[in-house]
């Protein structure tokens, strides 16, 4: 292997290929981590077993696919997901014949505020986009500025799937481009590459002004497109002559599928038929008993990994499936429909038997006056008066917290059974014990307490460290270690999301996409739990009876509060979580106040109307 190598490093195609794709920037090792194996691969000399210079030379005397237009495309946004995220800033750059031909940049107003984090990653401030255009106004142009292109883009579903949801949302326009991913490329092209972010490939591929301009839509375009026009060569002496060969060649291979578990008795040819959308699929046996039910963003590959199994513990799992005979599936624009649709239908499944985690990583339990007093956290929610915020994801985020807390405020804590800190329940960090107080001093802490994790009250506020250090006395931290405390459980707040009132105390009316792009499903959410759900189309919503269950749900003092089974409660769960993970697809109410039902119905029928509503929280 070595002397192949040096034969292929001291070739004249090497050096020849080397120039011809301007790798000059990088040494000699890394250049044959490129070109080693694309020589290798491409060759025609049998004798040598690598490309000859003369046929490099004949593969690269001509611009790759002339008559092609490629818009290279990059987009900055507020956070992962169209619609609750939207686009700050647009680029494209068009690359034909293997030369940059034009470009565009634009940066959009998104119309909400773009997340801290956000802003130290792009740069791109409140600021900069106040008084620029919003996208509706700027997408049509951009859209036209690409038509007719082949989309190009570094881990392209990302921006691709924001285009298209806001052009069929805003514009009613159908955006389906022919794709090309430069990430699918480089994990072709590159098998000696370990790393395919924009940024190391750029490093590698030579490109010395790689770092300019990153994580800014103009600059990241650019450079994605010198590394296509790198591609682009590379995969002409691969024999690649047609844009067809070109866009079958970057999917991945998939390797020989496995065979279907044994003792299956199942038709592969219902698992075709399913839908390769997002949604909900039910498992039955011969008699029509739900077997296992589940979620998935696409049905059908879920229920082909299952009775095709990868690994042991798939395959072990597809043994409790023997019985199974068909299978159904319901497509869901929703992720929250999903999720409730999920987990109403897993409860009844056999193999899962109503046992459910819902909760994630738990919930942090603030209760002033019950028989367990303090901050706590617990799996699963209870109607027992106390406040419960969350649900975590991990339990790693609610044990930081509790311990930012515990080290802020002298209240009682109790850790999880099991916990890394079981052992010193209700210690402050360094084990010492919070010092005890009158019990008329507690309830002003924890109101304080719940402000803070409710997002009502400022960092730098500074009645709350002159109440915790009187707290503290003379046994608590310093004051310089006190206020880092503070700052520290701001922060927490702030990162894990959790500022907003506590499950207990929401009342929502959330609107969400059913099964098809017209269906509407209807949530309405007292005190935490599901009191009502309906589903209508968006142009034709039920109005008067919708005013009707908006009196009597949360304007009508007479009706009894919504009923808390234990399986209500972990369905308020799954909405919490939801919530909590920013997954909104639709629309949501936030009736804090006691808003008159013609106020709630007007924001709700204006929020049908617009499609800029969508991602949206309207508070009343």
């Amino acid at each position: 292997m070595r002397e192949k190598s040096v034969a292929i490093q001291e070739s004249p195609a090497f050096d020849y290929v080397r120039k011809a794709l301007n790798l000059k920037e990088i040494d000699d090792s890394a250049a044959l981590v490129i070109l080693g194996p694309l020589l290798e691969k491409s060759a025609a000399d049998e004798v040598n077993g690598f490309m000859s210079a003369e046929d490099a030379a004949h593969l690269l005397s001509r611009p790759y696919l002339p008559e092609t237009t490629f818009a290279v495309v990059d987009i900055e946004t507020t956070g992962g997901r169209p619609p609750q995220h939207r686009i700050t800033e647009l680029a494209a750059v068009k690359v034909c014949a293997g030369e940059v031909v034009d470009s565009l940049d634009v940066l959009v107003n998104p119309g909400r505020e773009i997340p801290w984090n956000v802003v130290r990653l792009t740069g791109i401030t409140d600021a900069m986009v106040a008084d620029k255009p919003g996208l509706m106004e700027v997408l049509p142009g951009f859209l036209d500025f690409i038509d007719g292109c082949v989309f190009v883009a570094h881990c392209a579903n990302f921006d691709l799937h924001f285009l298209q949801y806001y052009a069929r949302e805003f514009l009613e326009r159908d955006f389906s481009p022919q794709v090309l991913c430069t990430f699918e490329l480089a994990n072709q092209l590159l098998p000696g590459q370990k790393r395919f972010n924009l940024g190391e490939l750029s490093a590698s591929m030579g490109l010395s002004d790689s770092g300019k301009g990153r994580h800014r839509a103009l600059g990241d375009a650019q450079t994605t497109a010198q590394i296509f026009i790198r591609f682009a060569q590379m995969c002409r002496l691969l024999g690649l002559d047609s844009l067809e060969s070109l866009l079958e060649y970057q999917r991945p291979d998939e390797g020989v599928s496995p065979p279907m578990a044994e003792g299956i008795r199942f038709d592969p040819a219902k698992i075709e038929s399913l839908p390769r959308d997002r949604g909900v699929y039910r498992l039955y046996d011969k008699d029509e008993k739900l077997v296992f039910a589940g979620k998935a963003n696409d049905i059908q590959r879920a229920v082909r990994d299952m009775f095709y199994p990868r690994n042991r513990s798939a395959g072990r799992f597809a043994l409790r499936l023997k019985s199974v005979r068909h299978v159904e599936a319901t497509s869901l624009r929703s992720e929250l429909a999903m999720n409730v649709e999920a987990f109403r239908a897993m409860r009844k499944s056999s193999l899962m038997n109503g046992n459910l985690a819902v909760a994630g990583g738990g919930f942090l339990r603030l209760s002033a006056n019950d028989a367990r007093p303090g901050v706590s956290f617990v799996s699963r929610l209870a109607r027992d008066g106390a406040r419960y915020y969350g649900p975590f994801r991990k339990k790693a985020q609610l044990a930081d917290l509790l311990d930012a807390i515990r080290a802020a405020f002298p209240l009682p804590h109790e850790a999880a059974e099991g916990h890394r800190d079981a052992r010193k329940r209700g210690a402050c960090p360094g084990g010492k014990r919070p010092p005890r107080l009158l019990d008329a001093e507690y309830p002003e802490l924890f109101e304080v307490l719940r402000d803070i994790l409710e997002g009502r009250l400022p960092k730098e506020d500074e009645s709350v460290f002159t109440l915790l250090q009187k707290a503290w006395g003379e046994e608590g931290p310093s004051p310089g270690r006190l206020r880092r405390h503070i700052a520290r459980l701001h922060h927490l707040v702030r990162t894990y999301g959790l500022s907003g009132p506590s499950v207990e105390r929401r009342r929502l009316i959330i609107v969400e996409p059913g099964q098809t792009r017209e269906e509407r499903y209807c949530y309405f959410i007292k005190d935490g739990l599901l009191a009502h759900e309906v589903s209508f189309e968006r142009g034709a919503p039920p109005l008067r009876a919708l005013e009707e269950k908006i009196n009597e749900i949360f304007l009508d003092e007479s009706v009894e509060g919504v009923r808390a089974a234990p399986e209500d409660l972990d369905e308020a769960a799954v909405f919490a979580s939801w919530m909590r993970r920013e997954l909104m697809d639709g629309f949501m109410l936030n009736l804090e106040g006691r808003a008159p039902s013609a106020r709630v119905m007007e924001a709700l029928t204006a929020a049908l109307d617009d499609p800029q509503a969508a991602g949206t929280t309207i508070t009343l």
